[in-house]
């Protein structure tokens, strides 16, 4: 029995001392970096609501909607709060919301005919947030309901 407890004993001390890159046991450090940046596609729409405190790290941008994804060193909350400035700015509602600490998603639109969503979460990486932001102009009577709908329930419409 004491064999086995010191054995995966030692496992744990190999698996953080591998990870961190650093001879000082104490404090093992996450061996982790952000993914490159990328420089905007001139093909996103003007008025995509991307947050200047995020660097943007993927853009695909399809027919019927854009996804943005990237980082920053912000903290959630001060994203969520960031944002939100940014967003009606654009000319976009804030048509719901969600907020846990961790991890925040503001759900916009504009008009009856555009809606997304911009969500945050800790990580990729210790000290930074992950933020996507989707951008779909909803060219169909269910989508333009489905905005309806959310407006109503949030008070927003």
């Amino acid at each position: 029995m004491r064999v086995s407890a010191l054995v995966v004993s030692a496992l744990v001390l190999v698996g953080m001392t591998g990870c961190s890159g650093s001879e000082d046991l104490g404090e093992p450090v996450a061996a982790c970096t952000p993914p490159p940046t990328i420089s905007a596609p001139s093909d996103i729409p003007a008025d995509v609501p991307w947050p200047d405190a995020v660097a943007l790290t993927k853009a695909q941008v399809k027919k019927k909607f854009v996804a943005l994804e990237g980082f920053s060193q912000r903290s959630v909350e001060g994203l969520f709060e960031g944002v939100r400035p940014d967003i009606t700015e654009s000319g976009f509602d804030i048509i719901n919301t969600d907020y846990e600490g961790f991890e925040a998603e503001l759900y916009i639109a504009k008009g009856t005919g555009l809606a997304g969503i911009v969500s945050m979460r800790e990580g990729p990486c210790d000290g930074y947030v992950k933020v996507n932001v989707i951008y779909d102009p909803l060219e169909t009577a269910a989508g333009r309901e489905a905005v309806r709908k959310t407006r109503k329930l949030s008070g927003e419409g």
